[in-house]
């Protein structure tokens, strides 16, 4: 009986090892395997915010439809005004949020560019680094500010390169496309509006439809 249970043990303990060696010889496996790279223009608003920006959006909307009849009915005084006040409701609702809030510190930047002097947009990273703080500390913002920090390397002559590329790339990084697509392209159609109107120009037909799209998009993407 004695001969039988020690042979039954020594049996036990031949598994248990094996079982060890196998386990230490096997290649560890990340508890969380999937890919956590951030994926530039899907760094996006919650909802509470986004309905603020519905509200300035639906403004805007009302405004631009406003301009539009007094286009219609040759009053371009009223039609300049109601767009003009269009324009800030749109800009307002580009700077909700921490993200959309440095993308437009990014684009000042961008705008301060003159040749390869770089004085002037370094002048201004203080402050881009102090809306970047203001971000949730997750690998997005990680990734805005490396290439934020390359930009400035590149200006401060630390390596070659276009500093506007990271820039962009670091505005991507932190963009929502689905909003900041839109918005963007009513800004620019906006813009247009107002130089022909401002002008005297002749407005096309579609003039007011390319902006009228865009806002259209926009603000169902925020509701939805």
């Amino acid at each position: 009986m004695d001969r039988q249970f020690a042979h039954a043990c020594k049996h036990l303990l031949w598994a248990a090892m094996c079982f060890l060696a196998l386990s230490f010889s096997m290649p560890a496996v990340p508890a969380n395997p999937a890919d956590t790279s951030p994926e530039p223009g899907s760094y996006c608003l919650k909802t509470d915010v986004l309905l603020v920006v519905a509200e300035e959006l639906s403004a805007s909307l009302d405004l631009t439809m406003r301009s539009r009849t007094a286009w219609k009915d040759k009053d371009p005084e009223t039609a300049i005004t109601e767009l003009n006040s269009a324009s800030t409701a749109l800009h307002l609702a580009a700077s909700r949020g921490a993200a959309a809030r440095t993308i437009l510190v990014i684009d000042a930047i961008i705008q301060a560019r003159t040749g390869d002097n770089y004085a002037q947009m370094l002048a201004w990273f203080p402050l881009l680094h102090a809306s970047l703080l203001t971000l949730p500390d997750d690998a997005t913002e990680s990734a805005a500010e490396d290439l934020i920090a390359g930009a400035e390397e590149i200006m401060q002559g630390e390596k070659t390169g276009d500093p506007e590329v990271f820039l962009n790339q670091a505005r991507h990084m932190l963009a929502c496309d689905g909003l900041d697509m839109p918005i963007q392209e009513a800004m620019r159609a906006m813009d247009t509006l107002l130089t022909q109107l401002g002008q005297g120009k002749q407005v096309k037909d579609n003039g007011y439809d390319v902006l009228l799209d865009a806002l259209r998009s926009a603000l169902l993407y925020a509701l939805g």
